[in-house]
């Protein structure tokens, strides 16, 4: 069986491997009537869905073959995109049709009568067994049982093309055994992503000094294994300098493919994609989990990006949880963005893994060479356009256009914000919490800064981008709360009634002693634990749902009260909020200062300020700029506010004064 599909090439092999065929699958149409002369196919299945101009193309190329070997072509379309789909299949050659997004379309069945077909057309059943039973020995293939090895088998050819390797004493191992210790990793590695639930993969290596390419399947029990010979001159420039553990390029194979096409002059977009929280999965999970996880980002990413040439671009895992997609422009540099926001839609979707459903929050940073010729500089870019975006919960996607003077800066704080945090120079502000209704001044949400010496107060976002780049993130929050909880401490008795409430990460909540850890800090303080809110971010709840119920409940026991801030930034989800111990939900500010404009907007608010009172919850809306917005928030019975309208954020003296004036 031959398989063509731009974008659902895995799915659909897994599934065809499941009906007992031996699958060679293709996402590219390079070299078509080449890579089905090899596949030694009787049946050429093209998935023209979202593709069909392409799909009808490869249709069109592979109908004269068709007509002179006798297979059938089986063309998969939608046709509630496309009514006429089926009869320009028809037309350009396929042999069958199958409405694939028909929930009652049955591929097995077309594929059963798609045989049947080439029987009828070759002389019959035996005439097409004979077929199958020439090429499974003229294939250099092999096969065995995973849970029986002594079940296995070595094609006649590839044992003939390759007499110095003992397949009798080594049936099973012979070619690894010849393999260098480089390529042993790469064949792990595909190994692995099998395991994870791939149904393909391919293992670049050597044989005798010739590149080939070794196709791995597996179905049911028994794992197969084809091998492909690269001519010199088709020879695939992907095939060296693989990351193990994804099955993407390296590092330094990225960075010596950018570098070259500096310095041919041409304009290089970089697309950095990384797991926000993956700590969090692998505390919760594991680093297996963690690993698998991996593979299944590198997987997809192959997968969305096949239709791009390597000349054009490359994918690659940069470092620990981040990704890279380096790409040749054109004039037109716009779509790189669009790419980068369907990444992070298609490939950091949910996936389950050994029974787990483990949730991807993702973020994208993109840098572009527009005055810059130096591969080290752009690669910090992008570096940094990620680190923002990631410390930034608001906000998916950043675009660095920085010069080099401000990365420059940028490397500079991270250098120094290790003492910083020592000298006390990580300041808290108090932005202002009112009760809607009254205007009454009721608490406060402490927001860090950095007071430093040379560039004057840097704000959250810039200074939690530099702790995640320096790895201090832990160090920079554990610092924050109790300086937050020391000036709040000393507000005067006549300021008792206000609550304070801190933000809370998701390296925080993952941390062993978290609980008391938060506990030991307010006891330090003095300030009552009856007053404190804790305000984490929804997106940073998905990576462990039991745990952050669990250390949340065990607080909310102790007095501390549950904010979720930022809601709907993106994961928003009635589901996990029946679960957690919450009592206040944040609307973000990007929704708030939207419900002065269309009908729609406002009632997005309206729905979840309807919501959050079902469940119970006190809402606070951020952003609150308008005396319009505060009309309708109020009109909605939105219990509290924050934002310009009122207040700033003020440094702790500032507040205090503030404070005593308001009540």
């Amino acid at each position: 069986m031959f398989l063509l599909s731009f974008d659902d090439r895995d799915p659909l092999a897994a599934q065809i491997s499941a009906f007992g065929w031996r699958v060679s699958a293709a996402r590219r149409d390079d070299n078509l009537k080449t890579r089905f002369l090899s596949a030694h196919a009787l049946i050429a299945v093209i998935d023209v869905r979202d593709a069909d101009g392409r799909g009808l193309h490869a249709i069109q190329d592979l109908t004269p073959l068709s007509v002179k070997g006798g297979f059938a072509i089986i063309a998969l379309g939608d046709e509630t995109s496309d009514s006429e789909i089926a009869q320009k299949c028809l037309r350009s050659g396929a042999t069958h049709f199958l409405d694939i997004a028909n929930p009652h379309a049955d591929l097995r069945s077309a594929i059963d009568f798609a045989y049947r077909y080439v029987e009828n057309v070759r002389g019959g059943a035996e005439v097409v067994q004979s077929f199958h039973n020439m090429f499974s020995e003229s294939d250099d293939a092999w096969s065995y049982s995973t849970s029986d090895l002594s079940k296995n088998w070595v094609s006649d050819h590839l044992q003939r093309r390759l007499p110095s390797y003992d397949f009798q004493l080594y049936p099973i191992t012979a070619i690894y055994r010849q393999l260098s210790k480089r390529e042993r990793g790469r064949a792990r590695g595909a190994m692995g992503r099998l395991k994870d639930g791939s149904a393909q993969a391919a293992v670049p290596h050597e044989i005798d000094g010739e590149r080939v390419i070794h196709h791995l399947h597996q179905t049911d029990d028994r794992l197969y294994g084809r091998i492909e010979y690269l001519a010199p001159e088709n020879a695939d420039k992907d095939w060296t300098d693989r990351d193990i553990l994804s099955g993407l390029r390296n590092s330094s194979a990225a960075r010596v493919w950018i570098k070259d096409r500096l310095s041919s002059g041409k304009q290089i977009g970089l697309i950095a994609l990384g797991l926000k929280n993956f700590r969090t999965i692998n505390a919760a999970f594991g680093r297996l989990i963690g690993d698998q996880l991996l593979r299944v980002i590198g997987q997809r990413l192959m997968s969305e990006t096949n239709r791009q040439n390597v000349d054009e671009c490359l994918v690659s895992r940069f470092d620990g949880q981040n990704f890279l997609i380096s790409i040749a422009l054109e004039n037109d540099q716009s779509p790189i963005a669009d790419l980068a926001e369907h990444l992070l839609q298609s490939v950091f979707a949910p996936v389950e893994i050994n029974g787990r459903n483990i949730q991807m929050i993702a973020r994208a940073g993109i840098a572009l060479s527009i005055d810059s010729r130096d591969e080290g500089l752009l690669l910090r870019r992008v570096s940094l356009a990620l680190a923002e975006a990631i410390a930034a919960d608001a906000v998916l996607l950043k675009v660095n256009s920085a010069s080099d003077a401000d990365v420059a800066l940028e490397h500079q704080l991270e250098e120094q914000l290790a003492e910083a945090i020592d000298r006390g120079d990580i300041v808290v502000a108090f932005q202002p919490q009112m009760k809607v209704e009254t205007g009454q001044l009721v608490g406060a949400e402490a927001l860090a800064r950095w007071d430093h010496p040379e560039y004057g107060l840097l704000g959250a976002a810039t200074l939690f981008a530099v702790a995640e780049r320096a790895g201090l993130m832990a160090q920079l929050s554990m610092h924050i709360h109790r300086r937050a909880l020391s000036e709040a401490a000393q507000w005067p008795d006549s300021l008792s009634f206000l609550r304070l409430s801190i933000n809370t990460t998701a390296i925080d909540l993952a941390a062993p002693g978290f609980v008391e850890q938060i506990l030991d800090q307010v006891a330090e303080s003095g300030f009552p634990r009856d007053r404190l809110t804790l305000e984490i971010t929804e997106s940073e709840l998905i990576g462990d749902m039991a745990n952050s119920v669990y250390k949340l409940s065990q607080l909310r026991e102790r007095g501390v009260r549950i904010a979720i801030d930022d809601f709907g930034t993106g994961y928003s989800s009635l589901a996990y909020l029946k679960e957690l111990p919450l009592d206040y939900l944040k609307i973000d500010s990007g929704l708030t200062g939207d419900i002065g404009g269309s009908a729609k907007d406002r009632v997005v608010v309206r729905s979840i300020i309807n919501m959050a009172h079902s469940l119970d919850l006190l809402v606070i809306a951020e952003g609150v700029e308008t005396e319009a917005q505060l009309e309708l928030l109020a009109a909605q019975n939105c219990e509290y506010y924050q934002g310009f309208l009122r207040s700033s954020p003020l440094p702790p003296e500032e507040f205090e004064i503030f404070a005593l004036r308001s009540n």
